[in-house]
């Protein structure tokens, strides 16, 4: 083979192998930061202040006429 070929064939495993180390070390940083994570996720979820008077499944009226217009414009036109 020629030296040519071989240099660029070892670039090119050089290069794969680089992005696979720099993949892995990254989907483990994420891992490990979405563990670490976790329990401030779930104490701020609890935290939260919702309103007691209305429930929780219930679009707002305003929010209601929003969506209608959007739908108008949407099939209208």
């Amino acid at each position: 083979m020629s030296e040519l070929i071989s240099s660029g064939i070892n670039l090119m495993l050089t290069g794969m192998i680089t992005v696979f180390i720099f993949l892995a070390i990254l989907i483990i940083l994420i891992n490990t930061s979405a563990l670490l994570l976790k329990d401030d996720i779930k104490t701020e979820e609890a935290n939260t202040n919702m309103p007691s008077g209305k429930k929780t499944n219930e679009v707002p009226e305003e929010h209601l006429k929003i969506i209608n217009l959007i739908n108008k414009r949407i099939f209208n036109g």
